[in-house]
């Protein structure tokens, strides 16, 4: 008996990061199949004077793929860069780009907004801008949730001193002589 070929998942399914890229502030994204992007990507080829071969140079897409976008047809999305691409080439917005093509595009923020302490910490020290040497997803599971808590605690208060003009070099001098601390 033949094997009934696996379903897939419905075009409109938002495609959720995993714990650590929620905690890392991954990007999720989902995509809504738009009959008017196709219409749309021509009329901003034609306004622009450009045949289809020329755009789709100038988009690094293959000449067919770039037909089939136009043309209504289902293409597959290898980057969200295509759109970006695509809204430089033509002068337009790039939300405009990705609301026309059906593209859904869930900040980090409100992909996290629901993090816990321990998915904020996470994402704390496993950013590359800010994390500690050496330090990696397995060391998360070496922080009790207490010093996580902490630690997320000094991250906000450290934040909005910034905000409020301290400098870090205030903090690290030493205190002048004869001042009361």
């Amino acid at each position: 008996m033949p094997k009934a070929p696996a379903s897939s998942p419905p075009a409109a399914a938002v495609q959720e990061p995993t714990d650590l890229g929620r905690a890392m502030g991954e990007v999720a994204f989902y995509r809504e199949h738009n009959t008017a992007f196709g219409p749309y990507l021509r009329e901003l080829r034609d306004r622009h004077g450009l045949s289809l071969r020329d755009a789709s140079d100038q988009l690094g897409l293959t000449f067919a793929k770039l037909q089939k976008m136009e043309t209504g047809g289902r293409f597959r999305i290898d980057s969200l860069s295509l759109f970006g691409a695509i809204a430089d080439l033509y002068g337009r917005p790039r939300n405009e780009v990705l609301e026309t093509a059906g593209i859904k595009v869930l900040a980090p923020e409100q992909v996290s907004s629901d993090l816990d302490d321990e998915g904020a910490f996470a994402r704390l020290v496993l950013n590359p801008a800010l994390r500690p040497m050496r330090m990696d997803d397995r060391w998360l599971d070496s922080f009790s949730t207490l010093q996580k808590k902490q630690w997320v605690e000094f991250a906000k208060r450290l934040e909005a001193f910034f905000h409020a003009g301290g400098s870090l070099a205030s903090v690290l001098e030493p205190a002048p002589e004869g001042s009361a601390e």
